[in-house]
């Protein structure tokens, strides 16, 4: 019987230490040879191999199976009430960008069309009047002519003294406005302060309540990011809830906390508002989990450490906290529609008024300014007896043609009406944002859809050239891989491809099954042209080290004594060595040896036996640590 070393080292293909492996490898072809001494006493064979110290590549790579699921989809829906008119895909079917995938009723919206087209029509015969009676009026201007002198005469004196009062009304207004923001900064500092208080509040609601179902008997000891319920429970379904809505609210509590640092900083009031709203959010989710808490203490039964007096005062704590957090939320509702409300007379509202009124001040000076100059220029030329005809004729001119400029504006005005009422149809209809497929349609022909959001019904598109593979790495292998790591995958469904991913997401929630911990590793997959669907399991290899034509010794070559490692020279002599990067085969050698060297791959020795001495017991035996015999000597590979 012949056993060929080289077939052995391919048995070690996972990522142990050299020295380990090699006494492993040489432990299980001692038992190879010692069965084959067994089978024939008397036979002297000894088998061994001489090696060449060669340069190779070592790459270490962590190897895992995975799972492809669609990196991209989105929820479409219609933002307007309406009844479903038209379907133009189903489910499954691929679409193209700007496909028309569904539309709703749009009569009402066609006869906002017809209304406003018959606005343009009237606004465009009003135009037409003005025009065609351009010239009567300027005709009947020229007997006014001695009249509107006077007028502009009266006009000229009254300037000065209007120009003043807007001058005050101005500056007035700018007081005002200095004033409203100056206001506006305090209501957002006491919002932020406010906001600040409810969160400690919510973290002490926390605090008792953790401490209730902990059995803490530290008040303000830290909370844990889990809860496991001490309390002797009759309903375990309850206790479970409850527990799962500590888990909630604490996430969210942590998120709401790790997104604004620093509240009491923040001026800006959509900033606030957003701040404002987790902030309910929070509150909400620990409202429930006050509300879940004294429903579950309800159902604790008494015992030795938790009598029924114990319990009664754990039950209004938990429904002191429970008032407390249905108050506080209540109160934040509240501030947030004096934040918000379109109709709420709020500082930010009363600044916008005080900054609207200034420009319209500002705006009036400039149009009385230029109106004065007008004045006075007219003035100035009737005062040279310009023919009074003339001047009436010039005037009614600048007023009739203002009319007309301004009926064509509102021509236009209601035109551009038109326009908006017709891309309103826009709105009428679902059309896919990007290439895709569709996954679901939630809706029918004659469904009645809702603007709100808890109501809504969707389309979910898929985009099928986005793919992420989700692996499972022990926490050894995990420590060694990072984000934008590249990453080797095959596919069972296309086994001669290869495709290449980054690592996009390493989850460090721990993964525990049969008492082996593990963690979840995303890997994004680039477009590929090839056809991956959700679901596919895929082999993916991510290198996380390598090391390019370094010497290299077989690992079957290598012997450990304490922290040292040796390798045994053809001659026989042993060389300590420095080792490096392995990949389970081969082992990197740092110093001790060249690329000339030639060194025992194994170390076996094999004694000879007669049949008298086997039967009396003195068996013999293969050795993997020592003995005398020739050794078979061989390339030991090929040299890069």
């Amino acid at each position: 019987m012949t056993v060929s070393l080289s077939s052995l080292c391919r048995l070690s293909n996972i990522r142990w230490g050299s020295a380990a492996l090699g006494i492993l490898t040489i432990l299980i072809i001692a038992g190879v040879y010692s069965t084959i001494s067994r089978g024939s006493a008397g036979e002297k064979k000894i088998v061994g191999e001489i090696v060449n110290v060669e340069r190779r590549d070592i790459t270490n790579a962590i190897k895992a199976l995975g799972t492809v699921t669609l990196a991209n989809e989105q929820q479409l829906r219609f933002n307007i009430l309406g009844k479903v008119k038209k379907i133009h895909v189903q489910e499954g079917e691929i679409v193209k960008r700007d496909t028309l995938i569904a539309e709703l009723e749009k009569t009402d919206t066609l006869a906002d069309i017809q209304q406003a087209a018959l606005a343009v029509g009237d606004s465009s015969l009003r135009l037409k009047e003005l025009e065609a009676g351009r010239d009567q009026q300027l005709l009947t201007a020229e007997n006014a002519v001695r009249d509107m002198e006077r007028q502009l005469l009266d006009s000229t004196g009254k300037l000065p003294s209007e120009q003043q009062g807007v001058d005050f009304a101005i500056e007035q207004a700018k007081r005002t406005v200095k004033e409203k923001e100056a206001a506006l900064v305090q209501s957002q500092q006491n919002m932020a302060v406010s906001i600040e208080n409810a969160i400690a509040d919510t973290d002490d609601i926390l605090d008792d309540l953790y401490d209730i179902l902990s059995d803490n008997k530290v008040r303000g000891s830290p909370r844990n990011k889990s809860l496991e319920i001490d309390l002797f429970a009759t309903d375990y379904s309850l206790k479970e809830q409850t527990e799962f809505a500590y888990y909630d609210v604490t996430q969210l509590y942590d998120t709401l906390r790790s997104t604004y640092p620093s509240i009491l900083n923040e001026t800006d009031t959509r900033k606030l508002s957003g701040v404002l709203k987790d902030t309910i959010a929070v509150v909400q989710k620990t409202a429930d989990f006050a509300d879940s808490t004294y429903r579950f203490l309800l159902s604790v039964a008494p015992s030795r450490t938790h009598p029924e007096s114990d319990i009664t005062t754990l039950k209004g704590t938990a429904n002191t906290a429970r008032t407390t957090a249905v108050a506080l939320l209540d109160t934040l509702r509240d501030k947030q529609a004096t934040l918000i409300g379109t109709r709420t007379n709020t500082a930010a509202q009363n600044l916008e008024n005080a900054r609207e009124a200034l420009i319209l001040l500002e705006s009036q000076k400039k149009n009385s300014a230029t109106s004065a100059d007008e004045l006075a220029r007219s003035i100035e030329k009737t005062q040279d007896a310009l023919d009074a005809e003339h001047i009436k004729r010039t005037q009614t001119k600048t007023s009739v043609d203002i009319q007309i400029e301004q009926q064509r504006n509102a021509l236009a005005q209601k035109q551009v009406a038109m326009e908006k009422a017709r891309r309103a149809l826009e709105k009428y209809e679902l059309r896919a944002p990007f290439d895709g497929v569709v996954h679901r349609i939630d809706f029918q022909v004659g469904d009645n859809l809702l603007a709100d959001a808890n109501e809504a019904k969707y389309v979910v598109l898929e985009n099928p050239d986005h793919f992420i593979v989700t692996v499972q790495l022990d926490q050894v292998d995990v420590v060694h891989v990072k984000e934008n790591q590249r990453a080797s995958i095959t596919f069972d469904a296309l086994p001669t491809a290869t495709f290449d991913g980054t690592i996009d997401m390493i989850d460090t929630t721990p993964i525990q099954a049969s008492g082996v911990v593990s963690y979840e590793v995303k890997i994004a997959l680039q477009p590929t042209g090839r056809t991956i669907l959700s679901g596919m399991t895929a082999k993916v290899e991510i290198r996380t080290a390598s090391v390019e034509n370094v010497l290299t010794v077989p690992n079957l070559a290598l012997r450990t004594q304490g922290n040292r490692t040796f390798v045994t020279r053809e001659d026989g002599s042993r060389v300590p060595i420095e080792t490096g990067l392995t990949d389970g085969t081969y082992t990197e050698v740092l110093s001790g040896l060249q690329s000339s060297d030639r060194i025992q791959s194994i170390d076996v020795s094999l004694t000879t036996q007669n049949p008298t001495e086997g039967q009396n017991g003195a068996r013999g035996g293969l050795s993997p640590f020592g003995g005398a015999g020739g050794l078979r000597t061989g390339g030991g590979g090929r040299s890069r």
